[in-house]
């Protein structure tokens, strides 16, 4: 992680993130250290852009030849309007978190779908054939649902606080997939006869609610016959949710190995190429204890 400066030349391509705040993020650990694994000639960097300066931003960042960007809070879906073109699953989610310079313009894409997908499939677990129950409707939600649908979960349970957002996520999977999909109140979750993955996409369990899980009743797990329960959430490292589901046996992940995917799944897109398993482990692996030891 200490040797950006070797690398740094006249022809370093450059890629950035960009938000308001945006100084906190990690996403410069993460690049870097795929660039030291990998040997790329490219810098990562964070840069905070105001929202009204947006526009501004995003053609002075084509203009300057900056080679892919990040978006995070507030612009995932401002930036939608900037872009010459989108990926499928970025306008399903309605939202974009990243951008590929092209002789066009930048075009779009949502990694946090494929982050997702690579923390759940490099844990030992298939989505395919599978029922999951997503908890959360909201940002992070919309990418679990399309990765769900994506990957051919067998059928899909939505559960919100509030019915309505859960049946309009509901409806735009349905219509681009033909996922079988059911939205409900998450009171109602106990009522489902069975569920193969867990996905929490709520705050459930982050900030404020440390300590509180989406799931009341730690009888549900072994009830309904779940295999893996995935959080979001990686502050804690350890939610009340990842807690009982190990306490009944049940395999658990949290958010963290998202995080560090997406920014893979990034980076396949900039440079038109897989990373294979053993080397996005190696980096998930290396940042974890980094990230654990710098907090």
């Amino acid at each position: 992680m200490n040797s950006i400066n070797n690398r740094i030349k006249g022809d370093t391509d450059v890629f950035a993130v960009i938000g308001c705040p945006v100084r906190h993020s990690f996403s410069p650990v993460i690049h870097n250290t795929m660039a030291d694994i990998t040997g790329r000639n490219i810098i990562y960097t964070a840069l905070e852009v105001q929202p009204e300066k947006l526009t501004a931003a995003i053609k002075g960042a084509y203009a300057l030849g900056i080679k892919g960007l990040n978006v995070t809070v507030p612009h995932k879906v401002a930036v939608m309007s900037e872009l010459c073109r989108m990926d499928k699953r970025a306008e399903v989610i309605g939202a974009v978190n990243t951008l590929k310079y092209t002789d066009n313009g930048y075009e779009g894409y949502n990694t946090d779908v494929i982050g997702v997908y690579y923390a759940i499939r490099n844990k030992g677990f298939d989505i395919r054939d599978k029922n999951v129950l997503l908890l959360g409707a909201g940002g992070a939600g919309n990418a679990c649902a399309v990765m769900a649908a994506d990957k051919g979960c067998k059928r899909l349970f939505i559960a919100n606080r509030t019915v309505e957002k859960a049946e309009r996520l509901a409806d735009n999977v349905k219509n681009a997939f033909g996922c079988d999909t059911t939205a409900m109140a998450l009171e109602d979750i106990y009522a489902i006869d069975n569920v193969d993955i867990v996905i929490n996409s709520t705050v459930m369990g982050f900030g404020k609610n440390t300590g509180i899980s989406p799931i009341k009743d730690k009888t549900f797990f072994k009830a309904k016959g779940v295999g893996l329960v995935f959080d979001a959430i990686y502050t804690p490292w350890e939610t009340q949710l990842l807690k009982d589901a190990a306490e009944c046996g049940v395999c658990g992940l949290n958010g963290f190995d998202m995080l560090v995917y997406q920014a893979v799944a990034a980076e396949e897109i900039w440079f038109e190429e897989s990373f294979d398993k053993a080397l996005q482990e190696k980096l998930c692996s290396e940042l974890s204890k980094y990230y654990r030891e710098n907090q």
